[in-house]
């Protein structure tokens, strides 16, 4: 009997994470990544819940977290998660000067103010020492450790806005970690 009532709680929370997706993102143009995982009720409550969280909401603006998003799926070739990205930067009216400049890792040519500059530079870095921490000896990760560290304070964000733009990072790093694993198109249709 305790195994329905899960079961049932887990279908109706299940409905209610499909239908705020498609509220969001409109009926047809969820993005694949959680098309993929209607299957996998829990994974797309946890995956949703995240970006919700972070991405919907925070102290952070969404464009800016939307950008941080670009950088990430640009930095790990995820095409489908940077095809989305882009999408719906279009949609915010992001200049496609600067759209080029962040998918081409030319930040500086972005036009952006400062302070979101240095946000797009610190997640490229911070996308940069995770990838490459394996591979350093000791000295070249504290130095690569310390430069994160600095082009985290360069941003100029207070503590919380600074923990808000790591998780962002993160979230995108797993929704990338998905799609490229998965193999996702381009184009869904």
């Amino acid at each position: 009997m305790q195994l329905r009532a899960t079961s049932s709680l887990t279908d109706s929370l299940h409905r209610q994470t499909l239908e705020q997706i498609k509220q969001e993102f409109g009926t047809g143009t969820v993005p694949q990544v959680f098309e993929l995982l209607q299957s996998q009720p829990v994974l797309l409550t946890h995956l949703w819940g995240q970006f919700h969280a972070l991405v919907l909401e925070g102290d952070l603006p969404r464009v800016l977290k939307e950008m941080v998003g670009l950088v990430v799926a640009t930095v790990t070739h995820c095409d489908h998660i940077r095809m989305v990205l882009i999408q719906r930067l279009v949609q915010q009216h992001v200049e496609q000067q600067t759209l080029i400049a962040i998918v081409q890792g030319h930040y500086d040519a972005a036009a952006v103010s400062h302070a979101t500059l240095a946000v797009l530079k610190f997640a490229a870095i911070a996308i940069a020492s995770r990838t490459a921490s394996g591979a350093l000896n000791k000295s070249n990760w504290q130095r690569l450790h310390h430069q994160t560290k600095q082009a985290l304070e360069d941003t100029g964000l207070e503590e919380g806005e600074q923990l808000e733009l790591i998780a962002t990072i993160s979230l995108f790093e797993q929704l990338c970690t998905v799609a490229n694993l998965l193999k996702l198109d381009l184009d869904p249709a």
